[in-house]
């Protein structure tokens, strides 16, 4: 009779699999989302750290398996365990990636990478039999290792850069070279049979990481933007906090604070104000740089660069901002961005020539 009950149970699970592990994927991604909030906090990096722990250990127990160094009894107990753990651990690495790095960038500046996560973190889910191949779930560990590399290296020196990014990837290529020398220890002729294909794909994986930095492709992480609009006066307090003036937005318009329109009276100036996050301690510069939309060439003009430095550790970021006098009506957009062309945040205005002063309110920052 119990027999019986347990099997029926397992017969419902086992026929609703794929939407238990949908439900799974959404409500793993919410809970990440909403636990994973500073790429410098102790928790968030000893939760990814322990993922990529995790990871090459059941790379480590599978391979040993399979070229039968473990014991009997332990392998068969254990391998359904770590043929289980690996892509869930590959599967919380992808998303605390993807929701890191998307804070980092903007979409149209970012996509290749922000794709190339999204697809890592989907095809995690929906073809984890794939895990079994040996290149293919060394490759996953490689991109895993780099891209938590590149997140952390310039959290603990405080620093960003090109150098910076160059030591991270050295970074991942010494520790997955430090696993392939554990790898070959436990499984022998798995390594020596799958070596060449296999350091053929990493390289392929770490060339085409600094193809997609150097162009301008990864976010730059560990920066954020928190928010940036257009602003009719900003002023700085003694006490250190910005007041604002501004039009409010449309009503429709979710989540945005200041209006995309802006409507300007008198030839007065224009004010765009942001705040960027930077980890504790960590000094960099950042720039404002405004363009122009030209309406007969149908083209971006670049029209001015505002450079300021910012300091980390607040936690609704470093606050700083630009002004331009003199704009034309018509659409501007201004991009906060590292030095490097990195954009961090877009800003798309349209700027209207009124004869009187719009309704605005006022905000401290």
């Amino acid at each position: 009779m119990l027999k019986t009950l347990r099997q029926k149970i397992r017969e419902k699970i086992a026929a609703q699999e794929r939407p238990l592990s949908l439900l799974a994927f959404a409500l793993g991604f919410m809970w990440d989302t909403l636990t994973l909030q500073r790429v410098d906090r102790l928790l968030d990096n000893l939760i990814l750290a322990s993922y990529l722990l995790l990871a090459c250990a059941s790379l480590l127990f599978i391979h040993a398996y399979r070229a039968g160094r473990l014991p009997e009894g332990m392998g068969r107990r254990g391998i359904g365990f770590f043929q289980f753990l690996l892509p869930f651990m590959f599967g919380g690495l992808f998303s605390g990636f993807l929701i890191f790095y998307s804070r980092s960038g903007a979409l149209f500046s970012n996509a290749p990478f922000l794709i190339m996560l999204a697809v890592l973190l989907a095809g995690n889910e929906f073809f984890h039999r794939r895990y079994h191949g040996f290149t293919f779930q060394l490759s996953i560990f490689f991109i895993a290792l780099f891209s938590y590399s590149a997140l952390i290296v310039p959290v603990l020196l405080r620093r960003m850069g090109d150098a910076v990014f160059l030591l991270s990837g050295v970074a991942a290529l010494c520790l997955f070279a430090l696993f392939l020398a554990l790898l070959a220890r436990v499984a022998p002729e798995a390594y020596m049979s799958g070596r060449r294909l296999l350091l053929l794909v990493i390289a392929l994986i770490y060339f085409g990481f600094n193809f997609l930095y150097f162009n301008n492709m990864i976010p730059p992480i560990p920066l954020s933007l928190k928010e940036i609009g257009a602003y009719h006066g900003v002023v700085r307090t003694e006490q250190g906090e910005y007041l604002l003036l501004y039009e409010r937005a449309p009503w429709y318009a979710l989540g945005q604070r200041t209006s995309s329109v802006f409507n300007r009276a008198r030839n007065e100036p224009v004010y765009v104000f942001s705040s960027v996050f930077a980890p504790t301690d960590l000094t960099t510069e950042i720039r404002h740089r405004w363009s122009y939309r030209d309406p007969h060439r149908q083209e971006w003009v670049p029209a001015t660069v505002v450079r300021f430095p910012i300091s980390g550790g607040r936690d609704k970021g470093f606050r700083g901002y630009s002004v331009k006098e003199n704009l034309k009506a018509g659409k501007w957009r201004v991009d906060a961005e590292t030095l490097r062309g990195q954009v961090i945040g877009r800003l798309d205005l349209e700027v209207r020539n009124v004869s009187t002063t719009p309704p605005t309110v006022t905000s401290m920052r």
